[in-house]
């Protein structure tokens, strides 16, 4: 359609003094856009709607009514009258809108004309202007039933409180989850009322919202009665206009003007402030500034600062300062002032320039707090941590620290120069780094349960650079982390022990071992047999005891002499270990008598006897080989017993006993052979 079909001027004529609202309108795919509106119309809108969209001026609530009915009014080319409400400075309005459909040349527009009627609340009345409410207000509302259950809800409220009205509609309004604890009675004792016909205005109620947050909303009870008897009421109608912001902002206000008044009691009690001219001459003082200076309020007014002055600050410090002021911006920094007596302190000083209205400065505040406490100690401090450094930077302990993950924020020189690494490879990377993969684990565990402990001594095993093993004996105390106010520090405190380490392994071996054949022991098979037994429980296999004797060994003893007879027990032994395989085990019990162990054996006798026989052969074939002791050879035999778990015990003195007794059997018959022990 042309805009001339309705020019400006003839619009202007038509309407421009009308008392109704009146709009021109062009439909704009699924929207309209608005062409004119009359005089009247700006009360309502402004002249900035002109060229815009509806959807673009309205919210959703407002506009789907309006353009369902043009809609209606361009498919069916006549015009079409509706009636809605709206809800204006806490008064309901009726309106009545017809609209007259223009189309021409493919073009559709509206030309809107709006009424406002006076209307009666009966109960039609009443539940229209509740309908349309219902689906147009930007305000929350919702219906009641007069036993207090919640029949409908409009969109905004649901919204607001994200609800789903198919999920709600007929619980009690007062047990829906937006009520907080305070609310329920206050609700029961308003609907209540409602109830008994009484028109409830600005009630003050609070909800929450589906982020959580209270807000706040100004309710109106509206009773619905039963058609005209006032006496029967059916529903309650509930508009709630929301009032958060302006209680805050009341709020706020009172917290500002009682505020300023605490601020002005706390800056007093704890600052020292002064005002001074712009030479810096001071014109008042409070009383924090007098008891802390030691001048009276006389001996302070009329003067400068520097009646104060410490002679600890250059004159380029105090340069500084002035130019600072003077240039209208603030000034921040640590002061130290002498009293009256001499006594020099510290304090925190903040140099502000007041301004007058016309931005000039007039006067300069200083606010002063005093830190002198707080320069000893961290002089304190200094000095301490210099300490520290000086100990761990010339001792040869290991000394570091890391957090409570165990990484590390400190380390001693003696981490680099023992180990090879350099503060920049350390710092910052896992402890771990500097362990073998044993104490990895070890340390890991402390690590995991560092919150149950306060200090602790363990031994790790430090891996050099270059890949070097030193031994360390570590002491650790668990400090909190004060510089992150949470968290924990790990301080410990390595030495070495490498060679006490290898002393103790070498103890612990000669526990264990034969002194002479370098073979473990009678003690060493006691530790170690349970666990043997154990594997072949869970492997359902067989293990066999050889109790194994040289045969005439008391002439070598007697011929040869002690010394080739302990030689010749070596020799004994190495054949015995390199004739078996490398899961089997070789004790030496004492004297020419061996103990063979022989372990993942199977169960079934014929098939572990000719395993046990294999191994018996390559004993004999090793031991005819012989060996050449002081330029004699030896070629030695032997007779064995054997014994087998679980046929004959489950106990290593049971089955040695039964080895024993087959040994004594063979011994009997005839040397260099070998007997199963028999039941």
């Amino acid at each position: 359609m042309s805009l001339t079909i309705l020019p400006k001027e003839q619009f202007e004529l038509l309407f421009g003094k009308s008392n109704d609202f009146v709009y021109y309108l062009e439909k704009n795919e699924e929207d309209y856009k608005y062409i004119y509106i009359n005089k009247k119309s700006l009360q309502l809108l402004s002249e900035d709607a002109i060229g815009k969209n509806m959807t673009e001026i309205m919210n959703k609530g407002q506009y789907e009514l309006i353009i369902e009915h043009y809609n209606l009014a361009l498919e069916k080319k006549e015009q079409v009258n509706y009636e809605d409400y709206s809800y204006v400075d806490s008064e309901v309005r009726k309106y009545e809108t017809s609209v007259l459909p223009i189309i021409h040349d493919g073009k559709e527009c509206i030309l809107a004309i709006t009424k406002e009627i006076s209307f009666d609340r009966d109960l039609q009345d009443k539940y229209l202007f509740m309908r349309s409410v219902f689906f147009n207000t930007f305000l929350s509302t919702v219906l009641i039933s007069s036993d207090g259950r919640l029949l409908e809800a409009n969109p905004q409220f649901l919204q607001d409180f994200n609800l789903d009205i198919e999920e709600v509609r007929w619980q009690y309004f007062v047990d829906l989850p937006i009520t907080s604890n305070q609310e329920p009675e206050q609700l029961k004792l308003l609907l209540k009322e409602a109830c008994e016909g009484k028109n409830l205005s600005s009630k003050l109620l609070s909800f929450v919202d589906k982020e959580g947050a209270k807000r706040s909303f100004s309710a109106t009870f509206s009773p619905i009665y039963q058609n005209d008897q006032e006496s029967t009421v059916v529903g309650i109608f509930i508009i709630l206009q929301e009032i958060t912001d302006f209680l805050q902002q009341e709020q706020q206000l009172r917290i500002t003007s009682n505020g300023l008044s605490n601020f002005k009691y706390a800056i007093n009690s704890t600052a020292e402030v002064s005002l001074t001219d712009l030479e810096g001459v001071i014109i008042e003082v409070n009383e924090r500034f007098i008891e802390q200076s030691g001048y009276s309020r006389e001996e302070l007014i009329g003067n400068t600062h520097k009646i104060l002055n410490s002679r600890f600050h250059s004159a380029e410090f105090f340069k500084n300062l002035w130019d600072t002021i003077q240039n209208g911006d603030v000034w921040r920094g640590e002061i130290c002032n002498r009293t009256k007596l001499g006594v020099p302190y510290w304090v925190d000083t903040t140099i502000i320039p007041l301004l007058d209205e016309m931005g000039h400065i007039q006067q300069y505040m200083s606010v002063r707090y005093n830190i002198t406490q707080k320069k000893q100690m961290l002089t304190e401090l200094r000095n301490i941590e210099h300490m520290f450094r000086m100990i761990t930077e010339n001792t040869s302990d290991l000394i570091v620290i890391t957090n409570e993950d165990g990484i590390i924020l400190y380390a001693s020189n003696a981490y680099t120069t023992k180990l090879g690494y350099k503060d920049e490879e350390l710092i910052g990377q896992f402890y771990t780094k500097l362990l073998t993969a044993e104490s990895r684990e070890i340390w890991n565990t402390e690590i995991y349960n560092i919150e149950s402990k306060n200090n602790s001594k363990i031994e790790l095993i430090h891996k050099s650079k270059d890949g070097d093993i030193s031994w360390c004996e570590c002491n650790y105390t668990i400090v909190n982390d004060y510089s992150r106010n949470r968290g924990s520090r790990i301080i410990m405190v390595a030495r070495e022990i490498t060679e006490r380490k290898k002393f103790e392994n070498q103890l612990l071996f000669l526990a264990f071992h034969d002194s002479l054949t370098q073979l473990p022991n009678r003690r060493y098979i006691q530790k170690e047999f349970p666990i043997l037994l154990e594997k072949a429980k869970i492997k359902d296999q067989s293990v066999a005891v050889l109790y194994v004797d040289g045969d005439n060994f008391k002439e070598v003893n007697d011929r040869f002499g002690h010394e080739v007879g302990d030689e010749f027990l070596t020799e004994f032994g190495n054949a015995l270990s390199s004739s078996v395989r490398s899961n089997d085990l070789v004790v030496r019990l004492g004297g020419d008598e061996f103990c063979i162990i022989l372990t993942d054996l199977v169960k079934n006798q014929q098939k572990r006897n000719e395993q046990v026989k294999l191994i018996i052969k390559r004993i004999k074939e090793t031991l005819e080989k012989g060996w050449m002791i002081s330029s004699h050879h030896f070629k030695p035999t032997t007779s064995i017993g054997i014994s087998f778990y679980p046929d004959h015990g489950s106990k290593l003195e049971a089955l040695l006993d039964c080895a024993d007794q087959a040994l004594y059997a063979t011994k009997s018959m005839s040397k260099n052979n070998y007997k199963f022990y028999e039941d």
